[in-house]
């Protein structure tokens, strides 16, 4: 796992003193310059597969020192009253506010309160993302108990540290270490004097070559030395959690689009495999259609010489099957004894039947074409039965009787 850690790579966005600089290393500590950015536009990362760090300037930060009572999981809403008082105003999310405790005694915390301010984030392109951004005065080794002053864009910072701990870091108003710039840095001290934040001194350490060090040292009473601004390193577990609002937004959007790409590739594979099972499906259906369609081929020769063989059958049948024999029908209906019963007529066909009788009666008649719907020798049959006419003479009856196979009936179109 170390060994993966150390050939990650690192990218660090810092300001410079006229322009943005990436640096870039394989482990912590040194890093290498990449290169410098035109003074008129902000920098941007350059690797994807790296871990990615931006230098906030003094200009996009207020670092301010303050003795704070209170128990240290308090420390934050202390910090934000504070800042209240002091009338800064921050974006107020949560990234926007760190609090370090320096020193404690007594019952009080000397914290470091860190919080952006509400200006956009110097990056020139939102596609390459900082994972964490610092301080760009704790991105250099800062000599203990002393006051160090640079330029990060042209612009003079001073950083004061209380021990080895960065305690105040921030632009000066002063374009120059003249008189007006050494009585901005001497108001700087007194008031952090005041606040009982510096207790000791070492010195002035200046990181540029501007500025009188024996007139500093008379107007300060302090040591002065001129030394080359060192190269910028990254500390491991040195991750502050800052982080601007737009970055925050950026990324949230970022991570919306890689979602919406999951979403659609995962909808188009879904979609693929449904097309190809479907694909799949229709080619077996299809396969299935035509084999039945060979059988259906292969069956219908014979299927029509079975048609011939029944409609063969049919018309033999009134020859050879005795239920449908016309003689054997006759007898069949003439089993309802009836000794008034007179036949007129009788004609059969090999599906139907009709019969003409008379009977001395409307009754005698009626009971004789119930009497042909009940027999059992003639249920092949579908008997309709036409109302009697009565003769107004001697009120004697005839009567009609059709009847129809069942079977001829179904087949009937």
């Amino acid at each position: 796992m170390s060994n993966r850690t150390s050939k990650l790579k690192h990218e660090l966005l810092i300001p410079g003193d006229t322009s943005w600089e990436l640096w870039s290393s394989t482990s912590l500590g040194a890093m290498e310059h990449v290169r410098s950015f035109d003074d008129s536009r902000p920098g941007s990362f350059a690797t994807t597969a790296a871990r990615r760090t931006l230098a906030l300037p003094a200009a996009s930060v207020w670092v301010l020192p303050a003795w704070l009572k209170g128990e240290r999981e308090h420390l934050r809403d202390m910090a934000n009253l504070h800042l209240e008082r002091l009338s800064v105003r921050t974006p107020g999310h949560e990234q926007a506010m760190i609090v370090n405790s320096i020193d404690e005694s007594a019952g009080s915390h000397l914290t470091r309160v860190v919080a952006l301010k509400d200006v956009t984030t110097p990056l020139a392109e939102l596609k390459l993302l900082p994972d964490d951004c610092q301080l760009s005065a704790m991105c250099f080794a800062l000599a203990p108990n002393s006051i160090t002053i640079w330029r990060e864009l042209g612009r003079l910072v001073v950083a004061i540290t209380v021990g080895p701990q960065l305690a105040y870091f921030s632009p000066m108003s002063a374009s120059s270490l003249d008189q007006s710039g050494l009585a901005e840095l001497n108001n700087i001290c007194l008031q952090l004097t005041f606040q009982k934040v510096l207790e000791s001194l070492s010195g002035i350490v200046l990181w540029m070559e501007d500025g009188d060090v024996e007139r500093i040292h008379k107007m300060t009473g302090l040591e002065v030395r001129r030394d080359s601004r060192p190269g910028p390193r990254l500390i491991a577990g040195q991750q502050t959690g800052l982080m601007p609002m737009d970055v925050i937004a950026a990324r949230q959007a970022q991570q919306a689009s890689a979602r919406h790409r999951m979403v659609a590739l995962s909808a188009g594979f879904v979609i693929a495999v449904f097309v190809a099972a479907f694909s799949a499906l229709m080619s077996i259906a299809t396969s299935e259609r035509d084999a039945l369609r060979e059988k259906i081929a292969e069956i219908t020769p014979r299927a029509s010489r079975v048609a011939g063989h029944r409609a063969a059958w049919m018309e033999a049948a009134p020859a050879v099957d005795p239920t449908q024999f016309p003689m054997q029908v006759l007898l069949n209906c003439m089993e309802p004894k009836s000794p008034e019963l007179a036949l007129m007529s009788f004609e059969c066909t090999p599906d139907r039947v009709l019969i003409q009788g008379h009977t001395p009666s409307v009754e005698e008649a009626l009971k004789y074409q119930q009497d042909i719907k009940d027999s059992e020798n003639l249920t092949a049959f579908i008997w309709e039965a036409g109302v009697p006419k009565i003769n107004e003479r001697d009120n004697s009856a005839t009567f009609e009787l059709k009847g129809m196979l069942a079977s001829a009936e179904v087949t009937k179109p």
